[in-house]
């Protein structure tokens, strides 16, 4: 019978890897078509793999703990010849020696190491762009097959012409992490170290300003379930980033691309990362709705089974780094997002009352944004704050 391949699908627009968690099925089982039979994770959420058709698992070549590309092969079905055809699939067979060491076979190159489907075995190096300006060719095809990137090898002292680093300097360096305690990185962490890589490409800056929490609180007290500061927050960004929508806009070539929805995201922190759910036109949604779809969102990050709505691309994100006791911090933006928010630790401060003419008591924490400076320029940046802080003040207008 010929055999179909169960392919790694595209499981959302940034994700180009996914980490096999579960196989739900065994091989020789019979399995119908749309089955889920594979569970994968990736830095949002554990998703399915399904079936391409009805038939019988042949083979599974994808490994629990592996980390697999979009579009890698995970396995094959025994199916019809008639289900074969519709897919474009039938192929000679393929022993299961011959299967699993195409698919650890070491690339020659960096091109080849595009076009062959294998898993991805990562040593995590931290970043630094010092002395990685030049690779060989030798040292590329190594760097691929570890699964490094280039610009991690700017920690390693160079011994070649111009501080170039060799491939001898790479391979000590590696000996020298031996002597080292280490563990594995989760997928979670590298999801997000790859994120975070990404982001620092472009010219970030972070500004910051005091925000009453005072008016909150008491709005608070009027809503049951009660929204807590975050939801708050996040509310204020969205509308005055659907007034302002360019401070949303994202730097494509020689174009300012505005967003077709203000999504805000609100940063969730899960076991050994973060996760963003994202609220759909958050400016439209009233205020009272959020903490019932906040719950939901919770939970379901925490499980890594976020709902397809909550998983779409924000414009912008929340973060309250002040649960944490943190008073101030420079988030980074993710890099589908043109800025983040974040609210510190509140604490009652001396603020000076005009009416009065003295100083008096009230709840304060620092709210601080950062954002790609390429898009947002200083005063664009302030009169949003400015906004911001404006509709926090008056929190029965969210």
């Amino acid at each position: 019978m010929p055999k179909v391949p169960i392919i790694m699908p595209q499981l959302g627009e940034s994700i180009a890897e996914a980490t096999v968690v579960r196989l739900t099925v065994k091989v020789g089982e019979q399995v119908d078509s749309d089955q889920e039979v594979i569970e994968v994770e990736t830095n949002k959420a554990v998703m399915s793999v399904t079936t391409p058709c009805k038939g019988v698992i042949e083979t599974f070549m994808a490994e629990v703990n592996e980390t697999y590309p979009v579009g890698g092969v995970l396995g094959y079905i025994e199916a019809s010849v008639e289900d074969a055809e519709r897919l474009s699939a039938a192929r000679a067979p393929v022993s299961d020696a011959d299967a699993f060491k195409e698919l650890q076979r070491t690339p020659q190159s960096l091109d080849e190491a595009d076009a062959h489907l294998h898993p991805s075995r990562g040593l995590e190096i931290p970043l630094d762009q010092k002395g990685s300006a030049f690779l060989s060719p030798r040292l590329k095809a190594r760097l691929q097959e570890l699964g490094i990137n280039a610009a991690d090898t700017g920690v390693i002292q160079g011994s070649g012409i111009g501080g170039r680093v060799t491939i001898e300097d790479f391979e000590t360096y590696l000996q020298q992490l031996n002597r080292f305690p280490s563990k594995k990185a989760s997928p979670m962490r590298l999801a997000v170290a790859d994120s975070m890589r990404r982001s620092w490409t472009r010219p970030l800056a972070t500004l910051g300003v005091a925000v009453s929490l005072e008016p909150i609180l008491a709005h608070r007290k009027t809503l049951s379930p009660s929204p807590g500061p975050a939801l708050y927050l996040a509310k204020a960004v969205a509308i005055a980033l659907s007034e302002s929508p360019q401070s949303a806009g994202r730097l494509v070539g020689d174009r300012i691309v505005l967003p077709s929805s203000i999504d805000i995201g609100v940063a969730v922190e899960v076991e050994d990362g973060v996760i963003v759910p994202v609220f759909a036109n958050l400016d439209k949604q009233p205020l009272a709705e959020l903490p019932a779809q906040y719950k939901k969102f919770l939970q379901a990050a925490r499980e890594k089974r976020l709902p397809e709505e909550a998983k779409k691309p924000a414009i912008a994100s929340v973060t309250n780094f002040g649960t944490l006791g943190i008073r101030w911090a420079t988030p980074i933006p993710l890099p589908n997002e043109t800025l983040i928010v974040g609210l510190g630790y509140g604490e009652m401060r001396p603020f000076w009352d005009e009416k009065s003419s003295a100083f008096v008591p009230r709840l304060e924490a620092e709210l601080t944004v950062s954002f790609d400076h390429r898009v947002i320029d200083g005063g664009q940046s302030g009169r949003l704050v400015s906004r911001i802080l404006a509709l926090l003040a008056r929190p029965e207008e969210l």
